[in-house]
């Protein structure tokens, strides 16, 4: 009886927490049924719109692709805008704080640091200047999307993204310099040229530059652009930061929580894209095929948001980037056109010498100049503001404050690093161009759109109805001699005039191509060369592997038709990779699972199918002995290898059996490669059979190589990642057609991937109606929606959506209308 009195009594002191635990539950479910009930996550019907000129009637068809139809251009892009922050709102909140400079302020000191290096390089400052110089026609644009993106973040609502309610934030006001700023955010993230010259500094510190350049190889194999022994210059003036020399640089590596929290944009191997334009007379149709797909970072929503624009002067549909008011990739009814990164040398750095007296002034040509100063002031969510001073030098804006990496290779007290970058320009008008891209009528009209680009310097490839193909590299692009100083391979000092740019390279220098004898087109960020002209863009192309492979498909028959296409762009033989598998296959391993590896090993080609062992396999094979070979370059190696895949650098050594890079520094003995390889060999298994058990048979490389389109910042959450982010099993690797990018250090799975084909395009002049598209996430950023994710197994499987501007069926119906 005592018990039942106390489970009674128990039982009453339990009953308001269970109630309250009850209304509890039901007000969540009923904020959430609320919440979803009002979130508009597909718009639809009719919305009053204050702003806009007059009606606009949008129309999705099953793809979810929206056709804005206006009666002017400005209506178009308007509703452009509207439609970008209804289906954007939070990547475009993140991409305008991005490139102001002002991510502490919703996600505090973990973004400071990329904060203040965007504020140092004055992207949102030199947005504000390049935008006082554009036309009046293209202010008024830029506005009317500036006011659509404010219109549709304002019809949200309270339901906003739920990224909102996770930060407690609001979405903030855009302008039009914000997609000035957006623009040139996207030129620094397909730029990286003074990644490669500071660590060529960092490098000299220790090595000799016959050796720096062992470790960076020039493209063509010996045959430096420049012969000037910088490491020896940099000694020669006491550069180097004297607590970071040879003696401790295996130990003066940044903590980890460092190096992510700089993760900037640019400055990664394999930023660039794959472009091909098959003529009439090599096609089944008697007509071009066009085929497009950009390797940019996946990310979650997509960099892409796919839409058509129909209004006077103007109808185009395709890929555009929210926040640019225009279709950056795509097609109108005549002709289709495509891009990929020509990656030219628009970035140096330059060594500024302090005057030791007075800390303000700088060394110049002839005598001392006064270093450019500004305060900037950077609020941190629950933390105080902090004030710090930018200064610039007649280069442009000193880095070494801002950028740890600088900062610990140099000695400050006495040197300052300076940043030369075209796109900073007030002459920059890369915007006015796109839009004067998508009114072209013709190729012609196009091709003259296409000298107003500015950066980032792209390798334009077109197509019409009319049976052209066509190239232009279109940018600009400093002009350099030959052998003559630096070339830019490594930061200059800044008080010789010799350094200095001289000028722009015209724009009839640059490389084009019109309806080549051959009969098709290719780029894939090789090396480009004008017939005019025979100095380099550059001395930092990537490997042609990808280049070769697309030249070997298409000559490899005499026809050619739009499945082929697909074959082509889901091709995943490496090219890059064949000239190692004699080491590969020669190797003999010691560990238990040795026999059963080299078994798979044997007929492997180089093919990185998804569901190959052997590919994983090579691929862990050469991720060790890589790090065998370079691992004694300390920091600068564990701390740049993913952004360099060092495969040029391992090619060029491996052969020379006896390559004194082979050779273990840590041992007595003196081991060749086939000693590297085979303790790669070891260590590579070892490896595999911890993470994918003791049975190599049931290995593939799809366990390892998974794709992964990460989410702003929720990636960075473990109890959210899985919601937000998407993930898919891959094939390729960084060379491949198919490329996907191994991470390698950068985390803690190598052979993932976070850099892939962020969209692929296949156009067929002989009807564009038969068109195709594809990309890695969903029209939607609405986390809730099933058009968040549902492109990503398409995707992943190398399947497509149809991309016509007269689709059959539509799925719903958007009006705006005038207030």
């Amino acid at each position: 009886m005592k018990l039942n009195r106390k489970l009674v009594r128990l039982g009453k002191l339990l009953r308001p927490l269970v109630l309250l635990i009850g209304i509890t539950l039901a007000i969540c479910l009923v904020t959430t049924i609320a919440y979803l009930y009002s979130a508009q996550s597909s718009p639809s019907g009719k919305r009053v719109i204050k702003g806009i000129g007059d009606s606009v009637v949008i129309t999705f068809d099953e793809a979810d692709i929206p056709h804005i139809k206006a009666n002017s251009q400005s209506d178009a892009l308007f509703a452009l805008g509207y439609l970008h922050a209804s289906e954007r709102s939070w990547q475009m909140e993140i991409n305008r704080r991005l490139a102001s400079g002002r991510l502490s302020e919703i996600l505090g000191n973990e973004t400071f640091k990329i904060d203040r290096f965007i504020r140092t390089l004055g992207i949102k400052h030199a947005a504000e200047q390049q935008f006082d110089k554009y036309p009046v026609s293209t202010k008024r644009l830029l506005q009317a999307y500036a006011d659509g993106v404010n219109a549709g973040n304002a019809n949200l609502g309270w339901a906003l993204p739920i990224e909102y309610f996770l930060t407690g934030s609001k979405p903030g006001h855009w302008s039009p310099t914000d997609s000035v700023a957006w623009m040139l955010m996207m030129a620094l993230d397909l730029g990286g040229n003074w990644h490669k010259e500071l660590q060529r500094l960092e490098l000299s510190q220790f090595l000799t530059t016959k050796q720096v350049w062992e470790v960076l190889p020039p493209f063509e194999p010996d045959e430096p652009v420049t012969n000037v022994d910088f490491a020896k210059i940099y000694r020669d003036i006491n550069l180097f930061n004297p607590h970071s020399d040879s003696s401790n640089r295996h130990s003066n590596a940044l903590p980890v929580t460092e190096h992510l929290a700089m993760d900037l944009p640019g400055g990664k191997d394999g930023i660039g894209s794959n472009n091909w334009a098959i003529g009439g007379k090599l096609t089944v149709s008697g007509k071009p095929l066009l085929a497009n797909d950009p390797h940019l970072g996946l990310s979650a929503p997509a960099i892409w948001y796919f839409a058509r624009l129909d209004a006077p002067g103007m109808n185009v549909i395709g890929g555009t980037l929210p926040g640019i008011p225009a279709v950056i990739l795509g097609r109108t009814d005549k002709f289709a056109w495509s891009f990929t990164n020509t990656n030219p040398d628009v970035q140096d750095l330059y060594i500024e010498q302090i005057d030791s007296i007075n800390p303000g002034m700088y060394r110049g040509p002839d005598g001392l100049l006064p270093f450019k100063v500004r305060q900037e002031i950077i609020d941190i969510k629950g933390a105080a503001s902090i004030n710090f001073i930018v200064k610039e030098t007649r280069h442009g804006p000193v880095i070494s404050d801002s950028y740890e990496r600088a900062k610990r290779a140099i000695n400050t007290d006495r040197f300052a690093l300076a940043f030369r970058w075209t796109a900073l320009d007030i002459e920059n008008q890369s915007v006015v161009s796109l839009l004067e891209m998508n009114r072209a009528k013709d190729l012609d009209s196009f091709k003259q759109a296409l000298r107003k680009n500015y950066a980032p310097m792209q390798n334009v490839v077109m197509a019409d109805t009319d049976g052209n193909i066509a190239y232009q590299a279109a940018g600009v692009a400093p002009k350099r001699v030959l052998h003559h100083g630096l070339y830019g391979t490594a930061p200059a000092l800044g008080w010789e005039k010799q350094y200095d740019w001289n000028g722009y390279v015209p724009f009839e220098q640059l490389p084009a191509s019109n309806n080549p004898e051959q009969g098709w087109l290719a780029t894939a960020n090789q090396r480009i060369i004008a017939s005019n002209d025979p100095n380099p863009l550059t001395a930092d192309w990537d490997l042609s592997a990808r280049y070769d492979r697309i030249v070997d498909l298409i000559k490899s028959r005499d026809s050619h038709d739009l499945e082929y296409m697909k074959t082509m762009q889901a091709d995943t033989l490496s090219l890059s990779s064949i000239p190692l598998l004699e080491l590969f296959k020669t190797s003999t391993p010691s560990h238990p699972l040795g026999a059963k590896a080299l078994e798979l090993a044997k007929d492997f080609n180089g093919d990185m199918k998804v569901d190959s062992a052997a590919a994983l396999v090579f691929n862990a094979w050469a991720d060790q002995l890589t790090r065998n070979l370079f691992s004694r370059l300390g920091y600068i190696f564990s701390e740049t290898y993913g952004d360099r895949n060092y495969r040029g650098a391992l090619l060029a050594q491996i052969r020379n059996p006896n390559s004194p890079w082979c050779d273990n520094p840590k041992t007595a003995l003196v081991e060749t490669c086939l000693d590297a390889s085979n303790d790669a060999f070891d260590k590579a298994l070892q490896y595999l059979s911890k993470e994918y058990g003791d049975d190599p048979k049931k290995w593939s490389w799809g366990n390892a190589h998974i794709a992964i389109s990460e989410h702003r910042p929720m990636s960075k959450v473990p109890l959210l990642r899985k919601l937000f982010n998407l993930e898919a099993p891959f094939p390729g690797d960084s060379n491949t057609v198919n490329v996907g990018r191994l991470e390698l250090l950068r985390t803690s799975n190598p052979y993932e991937t976070k850099q892939a084909p962020s969209l692929r395009t296949i156009y067929d002049l002989s009807d564009l109606e038969n068109s195709l598209f594809i990309y890695q996430t969903g029209q939607s950023g609405w986390v809730q929606s099933k058009l968040y994710r549902n492109m990503n197994p398409l995707w992943a499987k190398n399947e497509y959506l149809p991309l016509q501007m007269k689709p059959e069926n539509s799925k719903r119906q958007l009006e705006l209308v005038s207030k």
